[in-house]
């Protein structure tokens, strides 16, 4: 019997040997699913890499990116044309600037990739309709996107 003035520790049952299979399958499938999407980043990326960019693997959860920084970054980024940004994402690859890269960017721009393993190839697509949605509504296209809402709530839990 426990007395109500003791302190409890929850251990939280492992997982089982099916459980971390299906979880292994659904990230390949994450993976797979935008490849598409990754190939086009990694092509954007080459110039990082060619300028001696740095490449790092970094991880949201289970969901794995690889991170692009360098000269060739920071340029691409001051010159997007939908303006001047701190980082991007396409598929599991993310672009940031070496200056203002910070836990936050990085936890808005990982939101991305796990949005990108969910919604594969159509991501783009569901992408431009919230904005165009957004924009119906009257609103803005970027700060009232739904992607945009929840990688800035994913920020917030960082």
């Amino acid at each position: 019997m426990v007395d109500a003035g003791d302190d409890l520790i929850v251990i939280p049952p492992r997982p089982s040997a099916l459980q971390k299979l299906l979880r292994m399958l659904a990230l390949l499938a994450g993976i797979v699913w935008a490849l598409p999407l990754t190939l086009v980043g990694l092509l954007l990326a080459l110039p990082v890499v060619a300028c001696r960019g740095e490449v790092r693997l970094v991880r949201s959860g289970r969901v794995p990116a690889l991170l692009f920084s360098g000269r060739a970054a920071d340029y691409m980024l001051e010159r997007h044309p939908f303006g001047a940004m701190c980082a991007m994402a396409i598929g599991h690859v993310v672009i940031a600037e070496r200056s203002s890269l910070t836990r936050r960017i990085l936890t808005h721009e990982l939101a991305h990739v796990r949005q990108a393993a969910c919604w594969g190839i159509l991501f783009p697509f569901v992408y431009l309709g919230a904005s165009a949605w957004a924009m119906l509504r009257g609103q803005d296209a970027y700060w009232n996107n739904v992607f945009e809402i929840a990688a800035r709530k994913a920020e917030r839990h960082a």
